[in-house]
């Protein structure tokens, strides 16, 4: 591996906290994991990365970038790392991927939203978002002098979130991440998973009802019968349009158009303007 790859990625991570493959790179590279390995994948994941210095969500844009991926996700397969036979599942190498995907997807639209509406505390990436708080205090006499405030997260790949600071009192205050879209990606759902995300969709959107909750996932192992549609899960996107056990197809390019689509949507139409609502388009929720 060249010093001066190694040391442009540590820079790369050091400005874009979101790029957590990248990071995931250097911890193995540090580490002197698989060293093999890593002089393979370290040249082609900088090719994958130059070709999504590009902006804009527009098909051309979106299809160069999701060729970009599936080039990359043929090096890794190729180098036997679509399962966890030579990275542990712990590592969650192949899985941050599409994290950070999601990143270089969105990272552009962020930037447009901040010069419309200066909004430094607005970031992107994978974070504990917030759920809920709760009220709490060591003993009675505590709680009735200054009940203390605690705040329920969830781990989420990818978010668009805002910190607030919350505090009660005069205690000290603490800072939660509150997402206004939340997407958990997925090497592959089942049915578990499923009803996993089914259940942190009702406790984020609980905690914001403002929230987007997707899923992205390459291909989807649940059965047909099983209609996520009841759920508070606002979009599924299966980016093979495939399962695990079917033909398998390279990504399409035209899922993630959808997904950003609606991304933009969600983030652009009213929410609580009531009056708004009612006079530009007559539907309330």
């Amino acid at each position: 591996m060249k010093k001066s790859d190694i040391d442009f990625l540590r820079s790369e991570v050091a400005r874009h906290p979101y790029l957590v493959h990248a990071s995931n790179i250097l911890t193995r590279i540090d580490k002197n994991d698989k060293p093999d390995i890593l002089e393979q994948i370290v040249p082609s994941y900088l090719a994958y990365y130059k070709s999504n210095q590009v902006s804009g969500f527009d098909l051309p844009v979106v299809t160069k970038r999701v060729k970009a991926l599936n080039a990359y996700y043929g090096v890794l397969h190729n180098l036997g790392l679509e399962g966890n036979k030579v990275y542990s599942a712990q590592t969650k190498f192949r899985p941050s991927v599409l994290e950070e995907f999601m990143a270089l997807v969105f990272r552009d639209f962020l930037e447009l939203k901040r010069q419309e509406i200066p909004a430094p505390k607005l970031s992107i990436g994978s974070v504990k978002a917030y759920s809920n708080l709760y009220f709490f205090g060591k003993d009675f006499a505590s709680f009735a002098r200054s009940p203390e405030l605690g705040i329920n997260v969830k781990d989420q790949d990818f978010a668009i979130f805002r910190k607030v600071a919350l505090s009660l009192d005069e205690n000290k205050p603490m800072v939660a991440n509150l997402p206004v879209v939340a997407i958990e990606c997925k090497t592959f759902i089942d049915k578990t998973m499923l009803e996993g995300s089914v259940a942190t969709a009702e406790k984020l959107k609980a905690g914001n009802p403002y929230t987007f909750f997707g899923i992205v996932a390459e291909t989807y192992d649940v059965s047909m019968d099983v209609n996520p549609a009841y759920s508070r899960i606002d979009q599924i996107y299966i980016l093979r349009k495939t399962s695990r056990r079917g033909v398998q197809r390279e990504i399409d390019p035209a899922v993630v158009l959808d997904l950003i689509a609606n991304v933009k949507k969600h983030l652009e139409k009213p929410w609580s303007n009531i009056e708004q609502k009612l006079k530009s388009t007559g539907l309330l929720i």
